[in-house]
Protein backbone atom coordinates (compact mmCIF):
# COMPACT_ATOMS: atom_id res chain seq x y z
CA UNK A 1 0.00 0.00 0.00
CA UNK A 2 2.87 2.37 0.77
CA UNK A 3 4.46 1.62 -2.60
CA UNK A 4 1.37 2.73 -4.51
CA UNK A 5 1.11 5.90 -2.43
CA UNK A 6 4.81 6.62 -3.08
CA UNK A 7 4.30 6.14 -6.82
CA UNK A 8 1.33 8.51 -6.84
CA UNK A 9 3.34 11.18 -5.02
CA UNK A 10 6.25 10.63 -7.43
CA UNK A 11 4.01 11.12 -10.45
CA UNK A 12 2.44 14.23 -8.92
CA UNK A 13 5.93 15.69 -8.65
CA UNK A 14 7.37 14.51 -11.98
CA UNK A 15 4.43 15.43 -14.27
CA UNK A 16 4.63 19.23 -13.79
CA UNK A 17 8.43 19.14 -13.95
CA UNK A 18 8.37 17.16 -17.18
CA UNK A 19 5.71 19.43 -18.68
CA UNK A 20 7.74 22.51 -17.80
CA UNK A 21 10.84 21.05 -19.39
CA UNK A 22 8.90 20.09 -22.53
CA UNK A 23 7.46 23.60 -22.82
CA UNK A 24 10.92 25.12 -22.35
CA UNK A 25 12.33 22.84 -25.04
CA UNK A 26 9.52 23.72 -27.45
CA UNK A 27 10.07 27.44 -26.82
CA UNK A 28 13.77 26.98 -27.47
CA UNK A 29 13.13 25.11 -30.72
CA UNK A 30 10.50 27.66 -31.70
CA UNK A 31 13.10 30.43 -31.66
CA UNK A 32 15.40 28.50 -34.00
CA UNK A 33 12.80 27.19 -36.47
CA UNK A 34 10.74 29.12 -38.98
CA UNK A 35 7.68 26.86 -38.67
CA UNK A 36 6.37 27.98 -35.27
CA UNK A 37 2.87 26.52 -35.65
CA UNK A 38 4.10 23.00 -34.96
CA UNK A 39 5.66 23.98 -31.65
CA UNK A 40 2.65 26.05 -30.61
CA UNK A 41 0.50 22.98 -31.15
CA UNK A 42 2.89 20.85 -29.08
CA UNK A 43 2.89 23.39 -26.25
CA UNK A 44 -0.90 23.47 -26.30
CA UNK A 45 -1.03 19.66 -26.13
CA UNK A 46 1.36 19.62 -23.17
CA UNK A 47 -0.76 22.19 -21.33
CA UNK A 48 -3.91 20.17 -21.99
CA UNK A 49 -2.21 17.04 -20.66
CA UNK A 50 -0.99 18.91 -17.59
CA UNK A 51 -4.45 20.26 -16.77
CA UNK A 52 -6.05 16.84 -17.23
CA UNK A 53 -3.42 15.08 -15.10
CA UNK A 54 -3.72 17.57 -12.26
CA UNK A 55 -7.52 17.51 -12.43
CA UNK A 56 -7.63 13.74 -12.26
CA UNK A 57 -5.29 13.62 -9.28
CA UNK A 58 -7.24 16.35 -7.49
CA UNK A 59 -10.51 14.53 -8.07
CA UNK A 60 -8.94 11.28 -6.91
CA UNK A 61 -7.83 12.79 -3.60
CA UNK A 62 -11.16 14.57 -3.13
CA UNK A 63 -13.04 11.28 -3.51
CA UNK A 64 -10.64 9.53 -1.13
CA UNK A 65 -11.07 12.30 1.41
CA UNK A 66 -14.84 12.19 1.13
CA UNK A 67 -15.08 8.46 1.66
CA UNK A 68 -12.25 8.39 4.22
CA UNK A 69 -10.39 5.66 2.37
CA UNK A 70 -6.84 5.00 1.42
CA UNK A 71 -5.35 4.04 -1.91
CA UNK A 72 -6.05 0.35 -1.35
CA UNK A 73 -8.44 -0.78 1.38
Amino acid sequence: MDTIQDLIVFFLIIIPIGAGMRIAACLSYMQMDEDRATYKKRIRNVLIFLVLAESISGTFYAVLGYYGGTVIT
